[in-house]
């Protein structure tokens, strides 16, 4: 098995993340409950890409964002990448989306609070010592907590989940399957549980589906573009000797976009993508690694950066 194929069948990756928690009612249940205060009868997903209110705006994505059956909004999250100060802002600001998106619906600022639930598979966050870390305003001098804030965040950081000990995680369903996602896929036997079985039963069912198919040709996409990004540099040194570095980059970046937009657009005529400049290009393959439409890619073009 290749790693790019590795990347798209990991247990723990945004994949099969995304596809176990659109197609596992009980597990979406679940993860919410542990952040709920309240009961949680049922779960939807909601409208998960955002747009700023802007030309050239940057389309933003969260991994699941679900409603409850009292009104209240979520944000469950996988994050196998390290989490920096940019990551954290990220978690924010989407929080602050699902806050917007009530109080475009109620027209006022009486909105539910926002709770965010990170499963975070890399290096331990420096400062934070714990599996479990919850985020919510307070008062640093006071250590006073804001009742009713607007957002909480919560991360669970894998690699210390031993904190828990076992006895926790085996008599806990929520920690069962959080454990799941460790880093070595050594599934413990749990044949008396129902969801944790079931939860297995979707992670062969992913394997085998049209998603992991089409998640594979994107990894691949992507490393044929970085790949391409770094021979460009490598070959641009030498063509820069005759026709200048940037050209030759420029060449390579048309060709690897012209690949990207034919396999996620194949009815597309491509003519207006072979006279770009590099900033372009560098704005059409984020939109198209983001799930961009064809209108954005069309302004893009016809923006000259």
């Amino acid at each position: 098995m290749d790693s790019i194929e590795t990347s798209a069948a990991k247990f723990s990756s945004d994949y099969f993340f995304h596809y176990l928690l659109h197609h596992c009612d009980e597990v979406r249940n679940l993860f919410v409950s542990h952040l709920s205060d309240h009961p949680i009868l049922n779960t939807e997903l909601t409208v998960a890409d955002f747009y700023q209110r802007k030309e050239n705006a940057k389309k933003r994505i969260l991994d699941v964002a679900v409603v409850d059956d009292q009104g209240y909004y979520y944000d469950l999250e996988m994050q196998n990448g390290d989490i920096n100060r940019s990551e954290m802002i990220r978690f924010f600001n989407y929080a602050s989306l699902l806050l917007d998106s009530q109080i475009n619906k109620g027209k006022d600022y009486n909105v539910k609070t926002v709770k965010t639930l990170i499963i975070y598979t890399g290096k331990p966050i420096r400062d934070l010592e714990h599996f479990e870390h919850r985020f919510e305003l307070i008062d640093s001098d006071y250590l006073i907590k804001l009742k009713d804030g607007p957002i909480e965040i919560e991360i669970l950081q894998i690699e210390r989940m031993e904190e828990l000990g076992m006895e926790v995680v085996n008599n806990d369903q929520f920690y069962r399957i959080v454990h799941m996602f460790s880093k070595n896929e050594d599934f413990i036997d749990h044949h008396d549980d129902e969801l944790y079985t079931l939860v297995l039963d979707h992670y062969n069912k992913y394997l085998n589906s049209d998603e992991y198919i089409a998640n594979l040709q994107i990894e691949r996409d992507r490393r044929a573009y970085h790949t391409g990004m770094i021979q460009s540099r490598k070959e641009g040194v030498e063509e820069g000797k005759i026709i200048g570095k940037k050209e030759g980059m420029l060449e390579a970046k048309r060709d690897y976009i012209l690949i990207l937009f034919r396999k996620e657009f194949p009815y597309e005529d491509t003519r207006f993508l072979e006279n770009l400049s590099i900033e372009q290009y560098d704005a059409i393959m984020k939109l198209l690694s983001e799930n961009g439409n064809l209108e954005q890619i069309y302004e893009v073009c016809h923006i000259f950066l």
